[in-house]
């Protein structure tokens, strides 16, 4: 939520005209109801005017809009994803924040052993691979190939094709993925 759309929840739930809020903060009704519509942008003075007149906290008119920004994703909660089955399993890709208008999206995903990502794709935005356990052949199509191993880290531009693939027979790999823009 916007600061405008949070100071007019805050005015109708104290039952207050856009004339009265005015009044009590020492604004015009019109610079009240600019503010509302998005299409004036307070500063801190007139958005400590406004709080007093509603009897709040200035940090309040910032909460709404950050508890959109912020996700917490406790480990048993995760949406899990499975991306494709392959004949050693299920490729599984568990998101770890929840939310809209994120920039990035990060993700765990689990790789049986001898699984790849199918296809090389490519899109808009970078990645952060980190590999958590086992091992991981990366390929970033027409610039090279790279073995990583637990520990290891790996950052590119999206724009690159690119896939991966699990080499082990026996080990499971997991990595983490932090990836921009959030594309689901």
């Amino acid at each position: 939520m916007e600061i405008g759309a949070t100071i007019k929840a805050h005015r109708l739930a104290k039952g207050l005209s856009v004339r009265e809020l005015g009044r009590l903060a020492g604004l015009s009704p019109s610079a009240i109801s600019q503010i509302e519509t998005g299409k004036s942008i307070p500063n801190i003075l007139t958005m400590k005017a406004i709080a007093e007149a509603l009897g709040i906290s200035v940090i309040s008119f910032l909460f709404d809009d950050l508890d959109n920004r912020i996700s917490l994703v406790k480990h048993d909660e995760r949406q899990r994803l499975i991306r494709n089955t392959t004949p050693t399993g299920d490729l599984i890709e568990e998101f770890l924040a929840q939310g809209r208008n994120f920039q990035m999206e990060p993700a765990l995903i689990s790789v049986p052993p001898h699984a790849d990502s199918g296809k090389p794709i490519s899109h808009p935005g970078e990645e952060f691979i980190y590999v958590l356990e086992g091992q991981l052949q990366y390929s970033l199509e027409g610039v090279r190939n790279y073995d990583l191993e637990q520990g290891d880290s790996l950052y590119y531009p999206c724009t690159i094709p690119h896939r991966w693939f699990n080499p082990s027979k026996e080990t499971e790999a997991r990595f983490l993925i932090v990836a921009t823009p959030s594309l689901f």
